[in-house]
């Protein structure tokens, strides 16, 4: 029997969808299958050979496995047929049916939930990103204690309802991990203030902060390397970025913002995820801009889309302005697809970030908005105030500058939202 977690990589698997028939969204099979689809390569992502995989109708969940005995033990026959060691269903299964599926199968048995976790882990690099995959695995593991030691107990041949050592270790192994939780909560706030603190210094001298977001392997991390030349990791793999990197551009405006890519998000991401990355997520609700990015090439865009949006909507970012960003156009084949594209979403931009098309009018449209109402403004600056000047050239886009009698004379074009910090020292405006 093999339900050892720490030696499924490169098993075979069998691929489990659920399709409900009780007027829920989830009893459309088209909408089934594509989940089962990216559950396949969620599992690659891995390192799983998914070889298998079955579609399971159901009018109601059930209690025990999930699913009904008799289907349960169709699904291990084909798993046994196909050389599978693992089941893994798109499905959350509770601590209670894992541990069923597991004494009934002698397989290993997960669900997508798991399979998430086990990729973020794998991918994670800096301290912040380690910390929070290790509270989600850590939160995912603690009611699942029972199910580790049953198959310790059943290995040492141990009766079941007995007391003792089994026990005793269980109550010892939840309080440790009680402990470890708490450790890793406070070494994340530690991390969190000094995220805070960096940007606090970011906010000394303001600069738009504008986030990638979108669906995993919509091509953000391309993105940003297009636009910035930044050496950012990028794979055709599900959740290549985890950790937010950051970047500064400037336009030919004179206009400066920071463009920072995100964690990707996807369909049933789990809670604890989303609840341990918060603080790498608040670099989303800090933006004043978010760029949504799509890939054009892939078939159910708009499911991700859909997904997307309900992910901003629970980190309270749903009401920030986003331009939608159609990546990967040079993967469309048929001119057909575009088209069907713009019908759906006749605002959004079309960009290749592999050859660089549209690039240009998705600059100038993040120009437009970040400048908004732009005024056509001199302002007289005394020479010692070489600060002030710094700062203009920073947020404004400079049009003429001269200096007589120790005064600095500069005409620019200056967004409303920077006015106040000027007003003292302008002399003359227009709308531009």
């Amino acid at each position: 029997m093999n339900t050892d977690r720490n030696v499924i990589i490169k098993d075979k698997a069998l691929i489990v969808g659920i399709q409900y028939k009780d007027g829920r969204e989830r009893d459309d099979e088209y909408f089934v299958r594509s989940h089962m689809a990216e559950l396949k390569s969620l599992c690659e992502t891995m390192g799983l050979a998914a070889s298998a995989e079955a579609l399971v109708k159901l009018r109601a969940p059930q209690s025990r496995y999930l699913i009904g005995t008799g289907r349960a033990e169709e699904l291990i026959a084909l798993a046994g047929e196909q050389d599978c060691s693992l089941i893994v269903f798109d499905e959350d299964l509770s601590p209670s049916q894992q541990r069923n599926w597991e004494e009934l199968s002698g397989l290993c048995v997960i669900d997508r939930q798991e399979v998430i976790l086990e990729i973020f882990a794998s991918r994670a690099k800096t301290r912040e990103a380690v910390l929070q995959v290790a509270l989600a695995r850590l939160e995912y593991s603690l009611p699942r204690l029972t199910r580790a030691w049953t198959h310790l107990s059943r290995q040492r041949g141990g009766a079941r309802g007995t007391k003792g050592e089994g026990e005793t270790q269980l109550e010892s192994d939840r309080r440790i991990i009680v402990r470890k939780i708490a450790a890793v909560k406070q070494e994340l706030e530690t991390v969190k203030r000094y995220r805070a603190v960096q940007r606090k210094q970011r906010q000394t001298v303001p600069v738009p902060v504008v986030s990638l977001v979108g669906y995993t392997n919509a091509g953000k991390s391309s993105l940003l390397n297009s636009l910035t030349g930044a050496e950012v990791l990028v794979e055709d793999k599900l959740f290549a970025t985890l950790d937010p990197t950051t970047r500064r551009i400037k336009f030919q405006s004179g206009t400066e913002f920071l463009l920072s890519d995100t964690v990707g998000f996807i369909r049933k991401l789990p809670h604890t995820l989303i609840e341990s990355f918060n603080s790498t997520l608040e670099e989303v609700l800090k933006a004043e801009l978010l760029l949504h990015v799509l890939d054009a090439s892939n078939p159910d865009f708009a499911n991700q889309y859909a997904t997307t949006r309900m992910v901003l909507e629970q980190i309270g970012a749903g009401e920030k302005p986003a331009l939608t960003v159609f990546n990967k156009t040079d993967l469309l084949q048929d001119p057909l697809d575009s088209l069907f594209i713009r019908k759906r979403f006749p605002e959004a931009l079309f960009v290749s970030a592999i050859n660089g098309q549209g690039l240009t009018e998705l600059v100038d449209a993040v120009d437009s908005i970040l400048l908004g109402s732009r005024r056509l403004v001199r302002l007289s600056i005394p020479q010692d105030r070489w600060d002030l000047v710094a700062l203009l050239h920073r947020q404004a886009q400079i049009l003429e500058e001269t200096c007589v009698d120790s005064i600095i004379s500069i005409q620019a074009r200056l967004a409303d939202r920077e006015m106040h910090k000027f007003y003292p020292y302008i002399v003359q405006e227009e709308h531009a």
